[in-house]
């Protein structure tokens, strides 16, 4: 059977384990590493000691002068891996030698070299290599790293245990609000999914029941003066404008998650849709017209042309199957915008609602009522206003 565990003790086993496999791989690899750097070190130091001893005795060795040479094999054991340096003739025989004071340590290791005087032996040098000096300081960085694996272990437990102990007295809060078994709670994902699960079936059955339609607000843009400007732009920079009238909705609906669709020669209409009606939704939607009317307004002054446009907002649950059905909705929306943008002056922003009076969507923005069920948009709140600067200055930046 499953054992459970509470996650106060799960989350910090999980983080030890990570530590602990951290820490041993780390440790190899550090221990391989520096034992290979430390016989290199010591191969390196070796040989050119005795290479320069070489070299520093044969001219006292040609002149017969046992001084000098004792001076450079005492000036080569004052390296502390150095532990003796000694000379010998071609007879084997010991002419000076030197070591350093003290004990004798283990395990030295012993190099020579020959001496070579106008191509002929002229004697032999020895030395004698104490490895654990070098071996003491690589260790040091062993150590070292063990030391911060320390406090990197235990200050991550403690870290763990805090949030894991936070997390599991949160979890058992929410589950124990949550209708179901009053039974002790030991493992919390466990017990919390146990208890959301006949909620998490309900939300998939009405996502099922809802899926079959939307709440979709179609928004129609229409370009009051559009004969006029017809008759005073030429077909090149007709279609330049309308271009970049296209590019800039197609930029702002991205923001806003709309969706274009076929308007009339002198309207543009687009859609919003949610999976219900709501004042959240309708403050998208008039976001989104806000911050397009702003951008095609800093487009006409950009291009020295004037645009005329109204904009209406219009309403309705609609089906999504069968499809003609949906179009037939979509239609009938973009009707009713289309009839209530004849009444309308250029630059204005209306809205046409069942679902609310102007008290409640006095909530979202300032509005004024123009008709039955029809508002007119005069402003947002100073925070709401802020952001909507902020987002006009965003695509005036990328569209401009």
């Amino acid at each position: 059977m499953h054992r459970q565990y509470s996650m106060a003790k799960k989350l910090p086993a999980i983080v030890l384990c990570i530590c602990v496999v951290f820490g041993l791989f780390n440790w190899v690899l550090l221990s391989s590493q520096t034992s290979s750097l430390a016989k290199d070190a010591i191969s390196d130091k070796s040989q050119s000691t005795i290479n320069q001893l070489v070299e520093l005795i044969r001219t006292p060795l040609f002149n017969d002068d046992t001084i000098s040479i004792q001076v450079a094999l005492r000036k080569a054991t004052q390296d502390p891996i150095i532990y003796s340096a000694s000379f010998y003739d071609v007879n084997n025989q010991l002419v000076t030698q030197s070591k350093q004071p003290g004990q004798t340590p283990q395990d030295l290791t012993t190099l020579a070299a020959v001496v070579q005087l106008q191509d002929t032996q002229a004697g032999t040098v020895y030395i004698e290599i104490n490895s654990r000096p070098i071996y003491r300081q690589h260790q040091t960085v062993i150590l070292s790293s063990l030391g911060l694996w320390v406090i990197f272990t235990a200050g991550s437990l403690f870290l763990s245990h805090r949030f894991s102990d936070q997390l599991a007295r949160r979890l058992r809060f929410l589950a124990n609000r949550l209708p179901g078994s009053a039974e002790p709670i030991v493992d919390e994902i466990s017990a919390l999914e146990a208890r959301i699960q006949p909620l998490l079936s309900s939300s998939g059955q009405a996502h099922e029941n809802t899926a079959s339609g939307y709440y979709y607000s179609v928004v129609t843009a229409t370009v009051k003066n559009r004969q006029r400007l017809d008759n005073q732009l030429n077909r090149e920079n007709l279609e330049l404008l309308f271009e970049k009238i296209d590019y800039c909705t197609s930029r702002a609906l991205e923001l806003y998650g709309g969706q274009r669709v076929e308007g009339s020669p002198g309207a543009i209409c687009f859609y919003i849709r949610s999976t219900q009606s709501s004042k959240q939704h309708l403050l998208v939607c008039l976001m989104a017209i806000y911050s397009l009317q702003q951008l095609l307004e800093r487009l006409s002054t950009k291009l020295g042309v004037d645009l005329e446009i109204n904009w209406t907002l219009c309403s309705d649950n609609l089906p999504v199957l069968p499809l003609f059905k949906h179009h037939e909705g979509i239609a009938t929306l973009k009707q009713n915008s289309a009839r209530l943008a004849e009444q309308l002056q250029e630059g204005v922003i209306a809205i046409y609602s069942t679902e609310y009076d102007i008290e409640q969507l006095s909530s979202i923005a300032r509005f004024q009522t123009f008709d039955e069920n029809c508002y007119v948009l005069q402003g947002f709140p100073e925070e709401r206003q802020k952001l909507l600067e902020t987002q006009i200055l965003h695509l005036a930046g990328i569209c401009l």
